[in-house]
């Protein structure tokens, strides 16, 4: 989990405004949506969403509008696998 810690950080410092603006956004990242799951995905930067926690709460509860939208994938569908180094 240390390594996800510094990445998460290192992440949300960098995109501090909520990637999905829906309806009752608050407008500031504090969560990180995993868009394909945790899994072996779990420190995958690239399969991740800055969002705050209205916004987070409404892809999990809603995840087929969450698809839809192009903010979560199939869980078996691991193309989007970029990794980042966070320097701590």
């Amino acid at each position: 989990m240390d390594e996800y810690g510094r990445k998460r950080k290192a992440f949300l410092a960098l995109f501090s405004t909520c990637q999905a603006n829906l309806v009752d956004c608050t407008g500031k990242a504090t969560d990180v949506h995993h868009k394909a799951g945790r899994g072996s995905n779990h420190n995958k930067i690239g399969t991740w969403l800055a969002v705050c926690r209205n916004c987070h709460k409404f892809i999990e509860e809603h995840p087929e509008d969450a698809k839809h939208l192009g903010l979560s994938k199939s869980r078996l569908n691991e193309e989007d696998t970029t990794d980042f180094t966070a320097s701590s």
